[in-house]
Formats: structure tokens, C-alpha cells, sequence
């Protein structure tokens, strides 16, 4: 059975990884990749701590502005804290800050780590419990709790490459998370087009479905973005660009096993979210962070590579890359040199 099980994750990861290996050396490459994850690490948590800061003041408006508090799951149990309440909840953060600190300064203990993913939890779910869901810093609390799952590494002498390895998958972990979220939205995105395209009705796939969201939004929200009158006016635009990003979101966990997409990926999925508040004014910092930071910075992105490599590697369409890039190598003629050998 474990043979099987074995052969079947190979054969998996054979079909979704990338057709033309990386030219870097294997071990070589690995060095260079735990030591790109370990700096990694250290700065994620010196990112957490700004910003379990900010959330220190977020939670002190909260407390001074509404006394309605309807906790989640997490933070249930402060219903029957009642004289200490608002110096719980403006102590978490703090806590989760310091935390982070401790952790980015010693890296090799996972206490801090533990710590800072249960106090961030906490103020995440203090955050949201006022009767809405403000799911910006859901997927920055997710990294915190895969990254307890780093394994300890030696501060001192040779490591192991079985705990580069090991160190390294927890990294790759976290990012086909990451990944799989947005797959996820794709999903929902195109489901929202297909079942409006069979009835005949307006939808995602639609020439004007985006423009017709944004006309929506503004009339309810009363915001005016910069950009959702343009796209609006000029529908055929947006269209094709909704399209791609649709793509874009469906087969982002496919490009966890190709590191020449890390940084392309990155750079579209910020581009996303920069799309978002000037055509929606919903805005996404954290995201931008974590994107940058654990794919346009991916340890694993490969410090050689060419255009064409990288267009042979996008799901779906990498095999145009292949016939235009490789197909006159195989046919070319012969120098004239070779031929008179």
C-alpha cells in the first residue's frame, strides 16, 4: 500500500511540475534555497510585529467606539470576562507583536512562533467580532500557524540536508496554501459565469458582467474608485482582463512545483489586488505583503532562466512555448561543418 501511495504522489508530482528542469545544480540549489527561507522567515515576523501594531490601535477604536461584542469561536470565552474585557482585548496584540519580535530574533524556537499564531489568531477574531467579516488579515494568520510546523534547526555546526529539506517543506507547504485560496476563488469564479452563461443570463462571462459589478457596487457603496468609470465606458478592456484574471486565479496552485511562475504569479496576483481598489476600493496590504514576500522573493525561484522557459511553463498553454521554441531546434538543418563529418 505504501508503495502505491509512493508511486502515485511521483507520478503526481511528475505531471504537475515543470517540463524542463532547472539548470541551477540540485545541491547547490538547495543551499541557496534554505538560506533564502530562513531570511524568510525572519522577515515575516518582523512584518507581523508592524502589524500586530496597527491592530493594537484598531482593537483600542473598537473598544472606545461600541460595546457590542458578539466574539467568535476563538475569542468566546471572553463573554464571561467582564471587569478585565477591554484590557484583554487591547492586551492581545501586544502580546502577538512581542511575540513576533521573539520570534524573528530567534528563529530556531518554536515557543515564540506558537505564541505569536495563538494571540494573532485571537486579535483576528476580536477584529471581526462586531457583526462583520473583514477577511484581510486571514491569510497572514495562516502563514504564522504553518510556519509552527518549521522544524528546529542547529544555530550552530552542519545541518543536516534532511532539515534543509524538511525546513524547505514547510515552506512549500505554506505557499500551496496560499496558492489553493486563490485557486479556490477562480473556482467560485467561474462558477459564477458558467450557471449565468446555460440560462441565458449576465454573468462573469459576459462582455459586460465586470462593468455591470462595478456599476453595482458604486450605486450601493457610494464610492467613485478611480478606474470604475473607465472600465465601465470601455467594457471590452476590462473583459479580456477578467478572463485572464480568472485564469490566473484557477491555476495558481498548479504553480507551486514550477518556481519560474513564482515571481510572474506574484507580480499578476499583486497587480490583482491593486485592481481591486482602484476599480472596487477594496483594498488588500497584507496580501500584497505575503506576495511579495513568499513568491516575487520565493527562495525557490531559480536564479537562472529565459523567456521562453518560463512561457513553457504556464499551465495549459505551455505547450505553444514548446512547439515555437522547440520545434525548429528539432528540425533545423545540420551545419554544413557537422554534415561534411
Amino acid at each position: 500500500m505504501s508503495r502505491f501511495v509512493t508511486r502515485t504522489l511521483r507520478g503526481a508530482r511528475h505531471f504537475l511540475s515543470s517540463p524542463n528542469p532547472l539548470r541551477d545544480p540540485v545541491f547547490g540549489r538547495i543551499e541557496i534555497e534554505f538560506t533564502r527561507a530562513t531570511y524568510l522567515v525572519r522577515f515575516y515576523y518582523l512584518v507581523s510585529a508592524f502589524i500586530a501594531y496597527g491592530m493594537m490601535r484598531s482593537i483600542h477604536a473598537m473598544t472606545e467606539q461600541s460595546s457590542a461584542w458578539v466574539f467568535l469561536w476563538p475569542v468566546k470565552w471572553l463573554h464571561s470576562v467582564n471587569p478585565d474585557l477591554y484590557f484583554l482585548l487591547e492586551v492581545m496584540p501586544l502580546i502577538a507583536m512581542f511575540a513576533a519580535l521573539a520570534a524573528m530574533q530567534f528563529p530556531n524556537r518554536i515557543l515564540p512562533r506558537v505564541v505569536f499564531a495563538i494571540f494573532c489568531l485571537f486579535s483576528v477574531a476580536v477584529t471581526n467580532s462586531q457583526g462583520g467579516i473583514d477577511h484581510a488579515y486571514h491569510m497572514w494568520l495562516w502563514i504564522g500557524l504553518c510556519f509552527i510546523f518549521l522544524p528546529p534547526i542547529p544555530s550552530t555546526g552542519l545541518i543536516s540536508r534532511a532539515d534543509k529539506m524538511s525546513y524547505l517543506s514547510a515552506i512549500v507547504g505554506t505557499q500551496a496554501l496560499l496558492l489553493l485560496s486563490y485557486t479556490l476563488a477562480g473556482f467560485w469564479k467561474t462558477r459564477g459565469g458558467l450557471i449565468p452563461l446555460f440560462h441565458g443570463e449576465l454573468g462573469n462571462f459576459a462582455p459586460t458582467g465586470l462593468a455591470s459589478q462595478l456599476a453595482d457596487r458604486m450605486l450601493v457603496t457610494g464610492t467613485h474608485p478611480l478606474l470604475a468609470n473607465f472600465v465601465i465606458n470601455n467594457y471590452w478592456i476590462s473583459y479580456f482582463l477578467f478572463l485572464g484574471l480568472i485564469y490566473t486565479q484557477l491555476v495558481a496552485v498548479l504553480v507551486i512545483l514550477r518556481p519560474r511562475l513564482h515571481v510572474v504569479w506574484g507580480y499578476i496576483l499583486i497587480l490583482f489586488h491593486t485592481g481591486t481598489w482602484l476599480l472596487m476600493e477594496i483594498d488588500f496590504p497584507q496580501h500584497v505583503l505575503f506576495l511579495g514576500l513568499l513568491f516575487v522573493l520565493s527562495p525557490f525561484r531559480p536564479t537562472r532562466w529565459n523567456l521562453p522557459e518560463v512561457v513553457c511553463d504556464v499551465p495549459g498553454f505551455g505547450f505553444l512555448g514548446r512547439l515555437v521554441w522547440r520545434s525548429p531546434a528539432k528540425h533545423s538543418p545540420r551545419p554544413a561543418a557537422a554534415a561534411a563529418e
